[in-house]
């Protein structure tokens, strides 16, 4: 198949459909499908480069407006790179102009990321076009059942709607390709106190202050932060605040190559977001892969999907460091459930979360369509 893929940005800019969309191009390639990757360029030039058998398109931009780049050659990309199908992902304002002057007859295969949350003050502003390519896409991909449910949107196009988990490579997380000398020195650096690891960017949605709350009820523990942004001094006063500074370190951007040996060295996972922002958590299934059990919060997103409550950890209400606490307390306490949730966990990521599963079921659905296609 030629599949065009249409994308804000593409590595090495690091985010979390960034990532994904990186894993869906070189997964097609390796399957043996050409694959045209179209993005936005960070400058006013258009570069064009093959990364791993993947053709990146990445178009001069003038800038930012709302979140979203200017880039005028952006909505002709159908025209200029032909394709048996587009695969699109929203919320990104310029793909969706794309593909709704996309020639008509053409597959398209929306994977809806996420409602529009913070954007709510435009979303009146974007409500037709979305709508526009609601009906011109001919499936739409959520990740869980959970996108379907609780969207505004989408129930209107049920019949459209199909349910293929994220995948991530789960193979840099074996123990086998993670530097256990790294792994052994941060088991040190607690010496012997339980761990708790958060990983994602220090912004509100994220929850952290929660989890630092959580440790006034669990003497003892340490709360690990991976990860920078805009309320990190606010975290600092707040843990400072709370008489817990000592046990919450902050590890700042931490490599991707590192990462591993943090989720390795940890005890527990805590994801403590408080937004439907969070609408899926990837960080979840790198934790889970790792045999740790996680806490997450009980938000009206895939989040609670991901992590099964009682199975691969726990979910608990959200902005509450007291329910954190209570969850936390007997898995801290108890190695045997941690490490049963935590296999459990392992089993799930590996059956459900895995980039060659997930290849392989977005495959199956794009070739049904270019037969139904070329059968018309």
């Amino acid at each position: 198949m030629r599949i065009l893929e249409l994308g804000k940005f593409y590595p090495p800019d690091r985010g979390g459909i960034e990532t994904l969309l990186r894993i869906w191009c070189e997964g097609f390639v390796a399957a043996g499908d050409e694959v045209d990757c179209v993005v936005a360029n960070r400058s006013a030039r258009t570069e064009r480069s093959r990364i791993n058998g993947v053709r990146v398109h990445r178009l001069a931009s003038l800038g930012m407006a709302m979140s979203t780049s200017i880039c005028p050659s952006y909505p002709t990309t159908p025209y200029r790179y032909p394709a048996d199908l587009i695969h699109a992902h929203f919320p990104n304002p310029l793909a969706d102009v794309a593909c709704v002057m996309a020639p008509p007859k053409l597959p398209i295969v929306v994977t809806w990321h996420s409602d529009i949350v913070r954007q709510k003050s435009v979303l009146r502003l974007y409500r037709p076009l979305q709508d526009a390519l609601l009906r011109r896409a001919t499936r739409i991909v959520v990740a869980t059942p959970n996108h379907l449910t609780y969207s505004d949107c989408l129930p209107a196009f049920a019949d459209k709607v199909v349910v293929i988990p994220f995948g991530l490579d789960l193979r840099r997380f074996e123990p086998q390709s993670v530097n256990q000398q790294r792994v052994a020195d941060l088991k040190h650096s607690a010496a012997g106190r339980p761990v708790l690891l958060n990983v994602g960017r220090l912004v509100g949605y994220k929850g952290q202050r929660y989890a630092i709350e959580a440790l006034k009820d669990l003497p003892g523990t340490l709360l690990w932060l991976v990860g920078t942004g805009p309320l990190e001094e606010e975290l600092h006063r707040h843990a400072a605040q709370l008489g817990v500074t000592d046990r919450v370190i902050f590890w700042g951007d931490v490599p991707d190559s590192e990462l591993p040996c943090f989720f390795q060295a940890c005890d527990i996972f805590v994801f403590p977001s408080i937004s439907p922002n969070e609408a899926f958590g990837l960080v979840q299934v790198e934790a889970m892969s790792c045999s740790k059990p996680v806490v997450a919060t009980d938000l009206k997103s895939g989040v609670p999907w991901v992590c099964r409550d009682g199975e691969t950890g726990r979910v608990v209400p959200p902005e509450s460091g007291r329910s954190l606490a209570l969850a936390l307390e007997p898995l801290l306490g108890d190695e045997c459930l941690r490490r049963r949730m935590g296999e459990a966990g392992r089993a799930r990521a590996y059956a459900e979360f895995s980039a060659p599963v997930m290849i392989q079921r977005y495959r199956q659905l794009f070739a049904g369509l270019v037969v139904a296609d070329e059968a018309e």
